[in-house]
């Protein structure tokens, strides 16, 4: 006989959707133990099933090859009505399964069902985890017992599922206003720049919405990368040093041009910010000093994979390094600071007609 519908169906129905359950997110995440509970309870089935509006799904099977079932023939669509572990020692004596197409089936008849409800931290059960035989038997107290423990250890990685969804929700929340607020300020900063006295002041401020622009990227590719990818994000260094370069490039000074030229490579987030702030300031240090009196030329930016080893070149084609103060000032601690976050030595060499800027480090993403 089919089971009563609960009474909090609405608000069950809406926690299996929260806890992303019968669409195979968890696939794998409970087969261990399903295991277990027909090792420990000597039964060769066991089952992880969930009762949703028009049928039960199966998270995890042991013993049985089907992924669910409709109502009609779920022991655990009444298990689910009660709060303490349902036991029905002979299916084929109670009033509410003698008629459950699994009892029934002349060819593999199931005899014997267990259930302990999976219930959350508010006190909504989703389903069972739950054991069946083909023999009458009842279970021993410690056997009860695992069961029930087993049945919680399924509501213990769900809920640590929905956390470890929420976190993620909330860092792509924090990368976007993160990425949002820094642009706002790059946005400030250019048009202090574009109305201050000063040519120094100018400079200082256009520099530092170039430095603000490298982490406004950044947090775009975070966001980016994780509306698609997986927990562990991995930024791809080639699109995201490409977004910066584009930014260079728009404010570069007339007749130079900019290329690139990148093997893949994927870098955590910390690394990948280090790397953009050196080629950030390797770009912008070749276009203000390589190139002076309106002269024309090219920068070019190049990552180049050698086994476990990667290294980030800047070569330009003009005068070369002539101020000394160039190689002491600001930008070039912010670069030497940026080395150390990659565990790498920024070397230089520098003649009349090029100069080439580069730092070689481990191509993980580590």
């Amino acid at each position: 006989m089919l089971a009563p519908t609960p009474m909090n169906q609405a608000v069950r129905l809406a926690a299996i959707r929260r806890y992303d359950l019968g669409h195979n997110v968890h696939r794998g995440a409970f087969d261990g133990i399903v295991e277990l509970a027909a090792q420990v309870c000597q039964c060769p089935i066991a089952l992880v099933s969930i009762v949703r509006e028009a049928d039960q799904v199966f998270e995890a099977a042991c013993g049985l090859d089907q992924s669910g079932t409709d109502l009609g023939s779920s022991v655990c669509s009444h298990a689910i009505l009660q709060d303490e572990l349902l036991e029905i020692s002979d299916l084929r004596l109670d009033m509410r399964t003698h008629d459950n197409p699994l009892v029934t089936d002349p060819d593999d008849p199931l005899v014997f069902y267990a259930g302990a409800q999976i219930v959350t931290r508010d006190g909504v059960t989703l389903g069972s985890l739950c054991v069946l035989d083909r023999r009458p038997r009842r279970l021993g107290d410690h056997e009860r017992r695992a069961l029930r423990i087993l049945a919680d250890q399924v509501m213990q990685r769900l809920e640590l599922h929905e956390a470890m969804r929420q976190q993620e929700v909330l860092r792509r929340e924090v990368d976007h206003r993160v990425k949002n607020n820094l642009a706002n300020v790059a946005v400030l900063a250019r048009m202090a720049a574009r109305t201050a006295v000063s040519p120094e002041t100018r400079e200082t401020l256009a520099s530092v919405e170039r430095r603000i622009q490298v982490m406004v990227e950044l947090h775009s590719t975070l966001y980016s990368s994780a509306e698609t990818g997986g927990d562990d994000v991995a930024i791809d260094v080639p699109d995201y040093l490409s977004r910066v370069i584009r930014h260079l490039q728009a404010i570069a000074p007339a007749g130079v041009r900019i290329e690139e030229a990148f093997d893949p490579l994927q870098l955590v987030s910390q690394k990948a910010s280090a790397l953009g702030v050196l080629a950030n300031e390797l770009t912008s240090n070749a276009c203000k000093h390589a190139f002076p009196d309106g002269r024309k030329g090219t920068v070019q930016l190049i990552g180049r994979r050698s086994g476990d080893l990667y290294t980030l070149s800047c070569e330009d084609d003009g005068i070369g390094m002539q101020d000394e103060a160039t190689a002491k000032g600001l930008g070039m601690r912010i670069m030497q600071a940026s080395c150390a976050q990659l565990g790498a030595e920024l070397s230089w060499s520098s003649v009349p007609g090029k100069t080439v800027g580069s730092v070689t480090f481990a191509a993980d993403h580590r």
